[in-house]
């Protein structure tokens, strides 16, 4: 019995100091394992640097590429707006050129069918007064300043001349309508608006209401009155539908 409490207690001290002896081994196995570990964390942590620097950089260059497309895509859009102004300005002075064609075409009509008619009456009945001869030479004077001599210059104060000298003449709407598209043509809107709106107020049944509220209209648009304008361009549809005014008004409320 006694044997066997020397034999355990004599275990139990080897055991000890077989501890104690291995205890210097496991802390110097700890401190090499602390080493190898900051080695590799260091190490690690290279590794991040370089790949937060390559990602800074990837994303520096994905912000100039993303700014020089916003650049180009600026460029394409004011390119866009240029082409647009000019097309619509085109596509205007195209619809004036049509316009002022139908209008002299219009006139060469008129004055054709007057001479028609002035050549089947008698020469008694064709022999007319000063004042009469004066009034159709002074109109004709000045409508050929406009379609022969293209000089408008001089054709604007003919028109004024002959208004003020014949303010009750046949041709008097006429004349209103062509001095006010004169005018309107060298930019002078107020005035023109003055002319067309005399058409449209004094002269109802004339052949020219339906052009000089058409005109009323895009003078409105160029003042950005776009609600007169609308109200003027279905005038012209409703109240002139079969006139050639009225597909140009459709076209301008198409726009709106």
């Amino acid at each position: 019995m006694k044997f066997k409490m020397i034999t355990a207690t004599s275990v139990a001290v080897l055991l000890s100091a077989n501890v104690l002896a291995a205890a210097p081994v496991e802390e110097a196995g700890t401190g090499s394992a602390v080493a190898l570990s900051s080695s590799a964390l260091s190490s690690s942590n290279l590794s991040i640097e370089q790949r937060i620097e390559r990602l800074e950089r990837m994303i520096q260059a994905r912000n100039q590429v993303q700014l020089d497309m916003q650049n180009q895509v600026e460029e394409l859009s004011d390119s866009m707006s240029t082409m647009v102004g000019q097309i619509e300005q085109n596509n205007y002075q195209i619809e004036q050129m049509i316009e002022r064609q139908r209008e002299i075409y219009q006139e060469l009509d008129r004055r054709f069918a007057q001479v028609q008619t002035s050549a089947t009456t008698t020469q008694a009945t064709a022999v007319a007064t000063p004042t009469a001869v004066g009034e159709d030479q002074a109109y004709d004077a000045a409508v050929a300043l406009v379609m022969q001599d293209k000089n408008y210059d001089a054709a604007i104060p003919a028109f004024e001349t002959f208004i003020s000298d014949f303010p009750k003449s046949s041709y008097a709407p006429n004349a209103h309508y062509w001095l006010g598209q004169l005018q309107y043509t060298r930019g002078q809107r107020a005035e023109a608006s003055q002319q067309f709106n005399t058409v449209v107020n004094d002269y109802p049944q004339s052949n020219k209401v339906a052009e000089s509220l058409l005109k009323l209209g895009i003078i409105a648009q160029f003042q950005n009155n776009n609600e007169e304008a609308k109200n003027l361009f279905t005038r012209v549809v409703e109240e002139h539908p079969n006139s050639a005014a009225a597909g140009l008004a459709k076209n301008r409320l198409a726009q709106f």
